[in-house]
Formats: C-alpha cells, structure tokens, sequence
C-alpha cells in the first residue's frame, strides 16, 4: 500500500502524518514496525524495509521522507511501484513543496488509486476559522480584528501562527479569555522570535553578560518585554519537551514528529538541549514561571523581571 504526502503547507502535511502513525501505533502497539528513511537512502534500503520480517505479525509502516527530490530514487519508484502498492505493508512518502499535475509518480500512483492527498496554503477565509479552532481549543476567545492582525502577521505559515497563538493563550491566563487586537499587537514580533535562541545560547554557557547584551539589544529594537519573556517561557518549554523525548530513546525525526514543532525551532532546540541537564531545565522553567506570574499580576516590571531572570539563570550550578 502506498500513501503519497505532498503540499506547501508543511504544517498541515505533518499533521496528517502524525495522524497517520498515531492510528497506527493504536493498532499496532509494539511500535517495532514504524520506520523512517530521511536522508541517504536508496531504492534498496525501501525494498529491505519491505522485506523484514515482523514476529509480531503486524504491518510495517515505512515513512520515506523527500525522495521525490531524487531522480534516481523517481526513476527506481516508476520502475517499482506496483510492488509497493501490492505489499502488504504501508509505504507513506512525504514530501514537502507542491508537484506538477504532470507529474510522472503522482499520476502513476492515481490511476492505481493509491491514496494521494495534497495540502496547499489556505485561503484567508479558512485560515480565519482555524485560528478561532485553535483559540477555542485552548479555551480562549478570540474578536474579528485579533484574528486579522495574527493572519497578516503570520502570511500563510500554520507553524508561526501556532506558536503566537500559544503565547497569547498563556499570556491571557490570567487577563480574561478573550484575545484582542491590543493583546496581537503588543506580543507577537515578526523578527525576536528567531533571535531569542542567542539569548538562550549565552545563559546555556552560562554568560550573564551576553544574554544581558542580547536582552539590551532587543529592548533598543523596541520588543516588548513581556513578549521576550513569553518566548524565552516558549523556548524553555521547547527544551524540557525535546529534552524528555531525547531521554526516552527517540530517533531524531521520531522525537521531530512528536514534538510538533516547526521543523526550523526543533533543530534549534536540538543543538541547545545537551546543553542542559533535565534538572537545570525543570529549575529554570519553574523560576521562569514564578517571575511570569509576577509580571502578569503587576507584581514586578517585566523588564526588572528579565534582569532577575538571567542573572539567577548565569548563577545556576
């Protein structure tokens, strides 16, 4: 059996393939069976995998990661992909970035109805409804321009919007259920989001004063405190995740799948997690956590807040 993955909107391409392996391991619960191929395989490695033997009786689900990207693996594919519909296992090929209606292995698997579904940008109109989905899912409100303003922030990337939409739910907490334009304007940033891993960097090697830098030069650009803050709370988390995952013996694209993360903040957090120890991260989120809730009740300034913070994260033993 073959399933073919494609489409620009990766966010909601890797969420039907973790749908996909999710309902698998329900069904096959050993878990010995899953397999990903992502980078330097050939044909022979997909027709091993189709080879091996289960003790358990189950189906194998193969996920083949970009090899549509390959001419030779398209080539090797064409020649065999009647032997991989008619197996008894499950071939998931996922590929991210649209193909052309012409294309030779996309029309080749529809006239043998292999299952093929494709997963383009959404229209403004349906990007609209999944951010009050996703607002009502975290037991928020969200008005008309809220929604209008987090759309045009986040252009047609699922993943960006995700991410504000969490930080604006924890934000809100403790101010009401209801997410308004002023809450948009005031915590989401179009360029902090990719600079605060910097930050994070300099409190792993435990330098107050270059976090301290990087936080001065943050403030100077005009980004708001309580949203560095927010993200810096968002990374944290980020690691204790990835951290938790990595120590339960998941694969890299196991954990990346997992996770769901934007693929681009999984590899960032995966260089900076050997960097702290599962008790560290535990620590530093529960302070993180207190100085939040400080801030939001009025408590301290956030800027203050954020002082606090990296000069008790650049003391951690």
């Amino acid at each position: 059996m073959i399933i073919l993955l494609y489409g620009k909107d990766t966010y909601r391409l890797s969420e039907k393939l973790e749908e996909i392996v999710r309902e698998y391991k329900k069904k096959y619960k050993s878990g010995l069976n899953l397999k990903f191929l992502e980078e330097d395989f050939s044909f022979e490695d997909i027709k091993d995998e189709d080879k091996q033997f289960s003790m358990f009786q189950e189906k194998r689900l193969i996920v083949i990661k970009s090899a549509l990207s390959s001419e030779k693996l398209r080539k090797d594919i064409a020649e065999n992909y009647k032997k991989l519909i008619s197996s008894e296992n499950i071939f998931v090929f996922y590929q991210e970035g649209d193909l052309r209606k012409n294309d030779k292995i996309l029309n080749l698997l529809l006239k043998e109805k292999a299952m093929v579904q494709s997963f383009d940008y959404l229209c403004e109109e349906k990007i609209s409804l999944w951010i009050k989905k996703e607002f009502k899912k975290r037991g928020k409100n969200v008005d008309k321009e809220a929604i209008s303003k987090l759309r045009e922030a986040g252009k047609e990337d699922l993943w960006k919007m995700r991410n504000e939409i969490e930080k604006l739910s924890a934000y809100k907490h403790l101010k009401g259920d209801k997410i308004t334009k002023e809450d948009v304007d005031l915590m989401v940033s179009v360029k902090a989001e990719a600079e605060i891993f910097n930050t994070i960097d300099a409190m792993a090697q435990k330098d107050t004063r270059k976090s301290l830098l990087f936080l001065y030069d943050h403030l100077e650009k005009g980004d708001n405190p309580l949203y560095l803050l927010s993200m810096i709370v968002y990374q944290f988390r980020n690691l204790i995740i990835v951290k938790d995952l990595l120590e339960r013996k998941y694969s890299y694209s196991e954990a990346k799948n997992k996770s769901n993360l934007h693929p681009f903040v999984f590899k960032k957090t995966h260089s900076q997690v050997n960097k702290f120890s599962i008790k560290e991260l535990k620590e530093i989120y529960e302070n993180l956590s207190l100085i939040d809730l400080k801030t939001k009740t009025g408590q301290i300034d956030p800027v203050n807040a954020l002082h606090i913070f990296l000069f008790s994260s650049g003391k951690r033993s």
